[in-house]
């Protein structure tokens, strides 16, 4: 029986309400530059382009500002001075921006310091700075003002005690680099007394050139480091990407690493092991995170589940299943309370399920749902329990599991697999023959059940692969019925952003806002906390001033992530101008002109761009894939012959060249496959060989039985991403019926 729960949202979910505190409009003037700056002197603040903004900022007419501006712009001046280093050029400001009422006090405490300081007025300085709170974003750097002030006034014993209360915090910590490296000078460089903090800084900040310096230093001593030492210098280098220093540090320490199990021994192992994992040396990384992961029990719990999931990659990437799955499962069983053994347990099925144990890979995922049914792989885990059921033959099963995912698994938790779970609950009932997909269900009881779903889809979650998908079903079945539901359209976008009145009048959020009014948009970035802790219009007011700040391209990167677990039912009243942001028309014009020639929608192509590059321009991937549609050299160089054109490597930059050779060769896809956009964007990212292997494994199947049934993982998600992106999209800034006409591949890939 189909159940309404199994169609609702899920109550969980962070859509913004009463429950949430009281919501109020933020006003635009909340959001407004507070001065009238030029588009220029904006950009160059927005950068951090100190040297071009204080120019400019100085050479800024004050007439016609009122009092409060010229405070709020003597601050702005003087604060872009000091960090253009022309801080002795701001003293005739100092009195200003004292008065400046938009800048947070810290703010001002911090840059009159610095002003006082560099016209060697250091009591004043020092002054300035105390009882700075020791919580704000910029206390490690009002320390460190503060420090040098009273040093530099021959206070060294107080100086000395503010630089040691800063390098009390563990390591890393913003600024210990500089605090330690200023008591190793005041302790003589070389000297018996600065070895002790000159070793912290080669172990802790090998990258920063405090660190540098020390190493250098250090050399005069001959081998000196201990391997916990080297430990942590090598965690440290694999963390700011430098892969292959990590990796020559573990095997170069002057007391070799042992293998213990210890946590230090871990901390190395794990170092040299994800190093060896992103230089794609999968195998010496498989030898060296397996064993790893299982000594680490007991000491490091978090790497050695870390370790085992990376070697179970390795493997992966391999295709080396059997021995993937056995790592994947150690997770659960070494590691059951670690976040990723879920994660485990479902990876692990899927490992047995492409080494041909279809029997094995379900009992896997039995026990991840039993063991873990609010994990954030328990929709996968479900679906997968659906889908093998299917396969074996046991439609019934299938149902009953797919109906348990929509119960046990909250929409925002796992969205795909929620979606594929409603849309083939649907489709069993409709067709449930596995040998005959094509056959429909004798029990019209159950034919109704199903068009009542994919119909309820097509109404209340129109952005989704799965909904495509529906519609085309309900377009063969009854197409009147699917043309009365109304189309989705984009409303309220000019309305001001609704957020929490809590979250408005935080300090941190009040901090941040009051940097962007005055154009310093990445300092307001710091005050910002993770997206997952906001509402959806509190997010993309984020999102915003990144874009503002010319961010937009981690901007949208965080913003997607934030949508995984945020998806289009669950963003609130405000959903449209939510998914503009997230969803932005960036590079329509080149990738309509690209796609221009064919006779295909090019509002696949342009979501196709968004999920291969997330629209960056200058993005290689670490297989070598460039530009927009991350096209391989060889690929574009053979595309382009064909189109008669001769480009290089450094032309797959080009926004509109990428797009006209990526959509030429989609356009041979697209031709291939007759026009079904899903395989051709399958065939795009594996390859059309695999695709073509595929059709002669499987037989032409019903398109969505197919992508289901697509060996890779990767590419089965790629097409249900691109599917899902291309349909938001075109609801979003397209006209015409809120569904393309997909019916003719309902039945077959490739309709005969």
């Amino acid at each position: 029986m189909l159940l309404p729960l199994l169609l609702s949202l899920s109550a969980s979910a962070r859509i913004p309400s009463a429950a949430d505190g009281p919501m109020t409009a933020l006003p635009d003037a909340e959001l407004a530059l507070a001065i009238p700056l030029s588009e220029a002197t904006h950009k160059a603040l927005a950068k951090r382009a100190h040297k071009t903004a204080s120019s400019q900022l100085v050479a800024m007419s004050r007439d016609g500002l009122s009092g409060e501006q010229v405070a709020d712009l003597a601050f702005l001046t003087a604060y872009s001075l000091v960090r253009a280093g022309k801080a002795t050029q701001a003293t005739s400001y100092l009195d200003a921006l004292r008065k400046a009422p938009t800048p947070p006090e810290a703010y001002k405490a911090l840059t009159a310091a610095e002003i006082l300081a560099a016209n060697g007025d250091d009591v004043g300085a020092a002054q300035a700075l105390e009882g700075f709170d020791p919580e704000h974003a910029l206390y490690p750097r009002a320390m460190l003002v503060r420090a040098d002030a009273l040093r530099d006034a021959g206070r060294t014993a107080d100086a000395r005690a503010v630089y040691e209360a800063l390098i009390e915090r563990p390591d890393p910590a913003e600024g210990s680099d500089v605090a330690l490296a200023a008591l190793a000078k005041m302790s003589g460089p070389g000297s018996e007394a600065s070895y002790p903090y000159d070793r912290r800084l080669w172990a802790a900040y090998p990258t920063t050139s405090a660190g540098a310096s020390a190493s250098v230093r250090l050399k005069e001593y001959g081998p000196f480091a201990t391997w916990q030492e080297s430990a942590l210098r090598a965690d440290r280098l694999m963390a700011a990407g430098q892969w292959t220093r990590a990796i020559d540090t573990v095997a170069l320490s002057h007391t070799p690493i042992p293998k213990d199990g210890s946590a230090e021994a871990c901390m190395a192992q794990y170092a040299k092991g994800r190093s060896l994992f992103k230089l794609n040396r999968v195998t010496d990384a498989s030898l060296v995170l397996g064993p790893g992961g299982r000594a680490c029990k007991g000491s490091d719990d978090d790497r050695g589940a870390k370790s085992l999931y990376l070697a179970g990659k390795s493997l992966e990437r391999k295709k080396a299943w059997a021995a993937a799955a056995v790592e994947y499962e150690a997770i659960a069983d070494l590691y059951p309370e670690n976040s990723y053994a879920d994660d485990g347990l479902a990876l692990a099925g899927i490992a047995y399920q492409e080494a041909g144990d279809l029997t094995r890979a379900r009992k896997t995922w039995a026990r991840q749902v039993a063991e873990y049914p609010t994990g954030d792989l328990a929709g996968e885990g479900y679906w997968r329990l659906a889908w093998g059921a299917y396969l074996d033959g046991e439609t019934a099963k299938a149902i009953e599991w797919a109906d348990k995912a929509q119960v046990a698994v909250p929409l925002e938790v796992d969205p795909m697999h929620v979606r594929a779970a409603i849309y083939w609950s649907g489709r069993w009932r409709a067709y449930p023959d596995l040998a005959d997909p094509v056959m429909e269900t004798g029990v019209p009881e159950d034919m109704a059940k199903a068009q009542e779903i994919w119909l309820s889809m097509c109404r209340d979650r129109p952005f989704s692969h799965y909904t495509l998908l529906a519609a085309a079903r309900m377009q063969e079945l009854d197409p009147d019925a699917l043309e009365a539901i109304p189309r989705w359209q984009p409303t309220g976008l000019d309305e001001p952003w609704k957020v929490r009145e809590s979250w408005l009048q935080d300090s941190d959020t009040q901090e941040a806002l009051a940097l962007a009014q005055l154009g310093l948009l990445k300092d307001a970035q710091s005050h910002f906390g993770a997206l997952d802790d906001l509402l959806p219009s509190e997010a993309a007011v984020v999102t915003q001033l990144r874009w503002d700040a010319d961010d937009w391209l981690m901007a949208h990167y965080d913003m997607k992530n934030y949508l995984k677990h945020h998806p289009p039912e669950l963003l609130g009243e405000q959903q449209a101008k939510v998914l503009t942001l997230a969803f932005p028309p960036q590079y329509w014009e080149e990738v309509s002109k690209a796609t221009e020639p064919y006779d295909w929608d090019g509002r696949i192509f342009h979501a196709l761009t968004r999920e291969e590059s997330l629209f960056n321009k200058d993005i290689v991937s670490w297989a070598g894939a460039i530009g927009l549609s991350q096209l391989m050299p060889a690929t574009a160089q053979g595309q382009s012959r064909r189109m008669g054109l001769t480009v290089s490597k450094s032309d797959l930059h080009d926004p509109y060249t990428n797009a006209r050779i990526g959509a030429y060769y989609f356009d041979f896809l697209m031709r291939r496959f007759k026009g079904n956009h899903w395989i051709s964007l399958s065939g795009y990212n594996a390859g059309e060989g695999n695709v073509d292997k595929w059709l002669k494994r499987f037989g032409n199947l019903p398109t969505d039985q197919f992508i289901e049934s697509i060996p890779f993982r990767e590419t089965r998600n790629y097409t249900r991403r691109v599917s899902r992106s291309y349909q938001t999209y075109h609801l979003l800034y397209d006209g015409g019926p809120a569904f393309p006409d997909r019916k003719a591949y309902n039945h077959q890939v490739k309709p005969d």
